[in-house]
């Protein structure tokens, strides 16, 4: 085979790699399934109360033990870093009725309730996607990546 056609088909090949990898990197996430499970409480017809209710407690983190957040069913919330007390923050929740009249562009998140966090310097949005009597999970809409927790009580 010429050796200019072999080099030809590599540089095809690398920039079909590269805008395949640019193209996804630029694509907004949308319209991601919540996972649900027989006791969770995202379905259509779990109310924002019931929800607040279900959501209130004190959770771990699954990737870092020494993380905690915790929500209170007023709408407060405090994350917490054990050993370290300067790293405790506290602010306020609620949950999102229109995503779209946020300030941030959100992607949608099917069949999910998202709430909003408000702390001193900053707002989080987060989708929940599971949420039982044990565990906890959530997107982080307005970053990426998601957080798992257990309910410590």
């Amino acid at each position: 085979m010429n050796r200019n056609v072999l080099v030809g088909i590599v540089v095809v090949l690398a920039l079909g790699i590269v805008g395949w990898w640019y193209w996804a990197m630029m694509m907004p996430v949308q319209d991601v399934p919540a996972q649900v499970s027989d006791e969770s409480v995202n379905e259509v017809a779990a109310t924002d109360e019931e929800t607040s209710r279900e959501l209130a407690g004190t959770w771990r983190s699954k990737e870092d033990a020494r993380f905690v957040r915790v929500f209170r069913a007023d709408g407060t919330i405090t994350d917490l870093y054990e050993g370290d007390d300067s790293a405790t923050i506290m602010g306020t929740w609620n949950f999102v009725d229109d995503p779209s009249k946020e300030q941030a562009e959100l992607p949608v998140v099917k069949d999910a309730k998202v709430i909003k966090v408000q702390f001193p310097e900053e707002v989080m949005y987060f989708a929940l996607t599971t949420l039982t009597s044990t565990d906890l999970s959530m997107i982080y809409l307005s970053g990426n990546g998601s957080l798992e927790f257990t309910r410590v009580q």
